[in-house]
C-alpha cells in the first residue's frame, strides 16, 4: 500500500516506490529496473511502457496513437497510487493484411500484393513494416498508387538466405496473413513541391517506390521538370525498364536515365550511363537548391547521395530518403570516413584558422542548452567541456593536422537515440549559427555535407555500447558496488560512508545510497 507522499509501481514481478512528484522513469532507474532509456524528456520515445492499470499524467503532450494503444512515455511521467506497467506491445498499433498477389518482375524482384483488412491511408513511396506471425518484420517501400487497386504493392528482392524476403517471394501462402505497421516516411510526393524540379535517385527494387512517386507526381499535375535515375550492376537488373521509359514516352515533363556500374554497360541496346547512379545524378556543378531530392535504395547509395545533395545546395527539408531496411544494427564506419576526409584549406581560412570556427560553436551550444528538444541530452555536462570537445574534432578534419585522439562521432552518441528528424533539426540550428557569423555559403555547403557524412553513426533506434578496438561492448546501464571512499548521494543528498553498497547509473552519472535504490529492500 503507498503512503501520501510515495506511489507504488508494479514492473515485471517487481515492486518500485515512487517518491511525491518524481518521474517514473528516475524511480525506476534508481531502484534498478530493467528499464531502456535515452533522451530522459520525451524525445525518442526509448522508454515507452504499456500501461496495465492506474493512472499515469505526462509532462507534455504525447502522441495520441500511443496513448490510445495504452502505453505511456515513463520519462515525462508521473504516478500517484498504485501502477503496474509491463513491457510495449507495440503490435496493438498494427493493422492485418492479407497476401493476395505475387509476381516475379525479373532481376529476382518479386511484386507482392497486400490488403489491408481496414482502411489503411499511404501514398506511394512511403514504406510499411511487414510483421510475420512469428514477430520476424522487415520494411518495404509501397510501390503503388491508393488509386491504382484496393491492396497496395511492394517490391521485394529475393536475398539467399534473407529469412523475410525468401519467406515473401517463395514460401508465403496466397491468402495468409501478416500485420502491418502504418505506413511512415516522407519518400511521397506532395503538391506543394508543384513547382520545382524532381530529382528521383534508386538502386536495386528501390525503382518501384521511385516510379510510385514519378506517377504520383504526374497524375497530380506536377509543373516542374522529374528526373528518375536507377541504377544496377547487371542489365538484368533493371527490371521496370520498359515501364519507365513508357512512361518517359507518355510525359515530356519526365526522364529517366538507367545507370550501370558493370563491366557490360556498353552491350546495353538502349542508351545508358556507365557507372554508379551518384556520379549520374550529381555532376560538376550541380545546384539543387530549388529541387525536391527522393533517395530509395542501398544505404551506402543514399548516405552518399545525402551528401552529395546537401553539397549541392539541396535544403535537408526537400531531401526525402528511404534507404532499405538492412534487417540488424548498422556496423559504425566512422574511422574509415574519417580516414578519407581531406583537409579543407579554404574552409579553415574562413574560419580564421580558428577563432570563428570557436564562435559558431559558442552560439550553437548557447542554444542547443535552452532547447527543449536537444537539451536533454546534454543535462549534466558542463557547456565549455563540450565546445572543447567539439572544436578539437572538427578543427582536426578541417586543418589536415589529425591530432584529434577523443571519441569519434559513433561513441560520443552511442548511448543516444536520435532520429533523422532530430539529426536535421540539430543540423538547422547548426546551419543558423554559421550564418550568425558570417560564414560564407558554399563553406556552409562543404561543412554541412562533412556533417552529413557521420548520419549513419549518430542516427539509431536504440541505445548501443561503445565500440573498442573495433567490437561493440555491451551497453552497461547500472551497477551495484561498495565505496572506497565516503560521497553523497545524489537522490536524498545524504553522506554516504565507505563501505556502503551504492547503485551508479553510468549514461546519468548518478549514485545513490542503498535506501534511494532500493539496496535495502532487495
Amino acid at each position: 500500500m503507498a503512503t501520501d507522499n510515495e506511489s507504488i509501481v508494479h514492473y515485471r514481478g517487481e515492486r518500485y516506490v515512487v517518491d511525491d512528484g518524481e518521474v517514473l522513469l528516475d524511480a525506476l532507474l534508481r531502484r534498478g529496473a530493467n528499464a531502456a532509456h535515452s533522451c530522459g524528456k520525451g524525445s525518442c520515445h526509448t522508454c515507452v511502457l504499456r500501461l496495465e492499470s492506474g493512472e499515469v499524467s505526462h509532462d507534455k503532450p504525447i502522441d495520441a496513437a500511443l496513448l490510445d494503444s495504452g502505453h505511456v512515455l515513463p520519462c515525462v511521467a508521473r504516478i500517484r497510487g498504485e501502477v503496474r506497467l509491463a513491457p510495449p506491445e507495440l503490435e496493438r498499433l498494427s493493422i492485418g493484411a492479407e497476401i493476395l498477389s505475387r509476381r516475379e518482375l525479373g532481376g529476382g524482384v518479386f511484386e507482392i500484393g497486400l490488403a489491408p483488412l481496414k482502411a489503411m491511408e499511404y501514398s506511394g513511396g512511403q514504406h510499411v513494416q511487414v510483421v510475420r506471425e512469428d514477430g520476424l518484420s522487415r520494411s518495404y517501400s509501397i510501390a503503388s498508387l491508393p488509386d491504382d487497386d484496393f491492396l497496395f504493392r511492394i517490391h521485394v528482392r529475393r536475398v539467399a538466405g534473407g529469412a523475410m524476403s525468401e519467406w515473401l517471394c517463395d514460401r508465403a501462402a496466397i491468402g495468409g496473413r501478416v500485420n502491418l505497421f502504418a505506413p511512415q516516411g516522407e519518400c511521397r510526393y506532395r503538391c506543394d513541391m508543384s513547382g520545382r524540379s524532381l530529382l528521383l535517385l534508386a538502386t536495386g527494387s528501390g525503382a518501384g517506390a521511385m516510379r510510385a512517386v514519378a506517377r504520383d507526381a504526374l497524375a497530380s499535375g506536377h509543373r516542374g521538370a522529374i528526373v528518375l535515375y536507377h541504377g544496377v550492376r547487371d542489365a538484368r537488373d533493371l527490371y521496370l525498364h520498359d515501364a519507365l521509359v513508357d512512361l518517359a514516352r507518355e510525359h515530356a515533363s519526365f526522364r529517366y536515365v538507367p545507370c550501370l556500374s558493370g563491366a557490360h554497360a556498353a552491350d546495353w541496346p538502349d542508351p545508358v550511363f556507365a557507372g554508379r547512379v551518384t556520379a549520374a545524378a550529381f555532376g560538376p556543378g550541380t545546384d539543387l537548391a530549388s529541387t525536391e531530392v527522393f533517395l530509395c535504395g542501398l544505404p551506402a547509395m543514399v548516405e552518399d547521395a545525402r551528401c552529395l545533395a546537401v553539397g549541392a545546395g539541396a535544403l535537408r527539408s526537400r531531401i526525402h530518403a528511404d534507404p532499405f531496411d538492412p534487417g540488424g544494427l548498422v556496423t559504425p564506419r566512422d574511422s574509415e570516413k574519417i580516414a578519407r576526409i581531406a583537409a579543407d584549406p579554404a574552409l579553415w581560412e574562413a574560419l580564421e584558422q580558428g577563432p570563428r570556427l570557436k564562435r559558431v560553436l559558442e552560439t550553437f551550444y548557447e542554444r542547443v542548452y535552452v532547447d527543449e528538444r536537444l537539451s536533454p541530452f546534454f543535462e549534466g555536462l558542463p557547456r565549455e567541456a563540450v565546445i572543447d570537445k567539439q572544436y578539437a574534432f572538427l578543427a582536426d578534419l578541417f586543418s589536415g593536422k589529425r591530432e584529434y585522439f577523443g571519441m569519434k562521432p559513433y561513441n560520443a552518441h552511442h548511448w543516444m537515440v536520435i532520429s533523422d528528424d532530430l539529426f536535421d533539426y540539430r543540423e538547422s540550428l547548426f546551419e543558423w549559427a554559421l550564418r550568425r557569423h558570417d560564414v560564407p555559403e558554399p563553406m556552409i555547403r562543404r561543412w554541412a555535407a562533412l556533417h552529413e557524412r557521420f548520419r549513419a553513426e549518430i542516427v539509431k533506434p536504440v541505445a548501443r555500447g561503445l565500440v573498442i578496438d573495433g567490437k561493440e561492448q555491451p551497453l552497461r546501464t547500472h551497477q551495484v558496488d561498495r565505496l572506497d571512499i565516503d560521497s553523497v548521494c545524489d537522490g536524498c543528498g545524504e553522506e554516504i560512508p565507505a563501505g556502503r553498497p551504492v547503485r551508479y547509473q553510468f549514461r546519468l552519472g548518478t549514485l545513490h545510497c542503498e535506501h534511494c535504490a532500493g539496496l535495502a529492500v532487495a
